[in-house]
């Protein structure tokens, strides 16, 4: 999947994701030599500095199969609901 990522300065990169679960990413970016690790904290995601990032985009690259992708990372549609049992 292709993704736009927004750090804390305002800058925003391409990249694409090369492999991902529930807890951690790894993005290759364009500008950079060498992919990064995007790892999950309690309510968002941080580079291996520490930097907070936003995910900004996910978009599908033709061809490829991302039928599964939602499952295996958790997105946030599905872990909001957990919370809400009495309603």
């Amino acid at each position: 999947m292709r993704m736009m990522i927004r750090y804390e300065s305002g800058l925003t990169v391409e990249g694409v994701l090369l492999a991902a679960n529930s807890r951690q990413m790894r993005v290759a970016i364009a500008a950079q030599g060498d992919t990064i690790e995007l790892i999950r904290g309690d309510s968002s995601w941080c580079t291996d500095r520490g930097e907070t990032v936003e995910i900004e985009a996910l978009m599908a690259i033709p061809g490829t199969d991302v039928s599964h992708f939602c499952a295996g990372v958790s997105p946030r549609t599905d872990v909001a609901g957990r919370g809400f049992t009495g309603y």
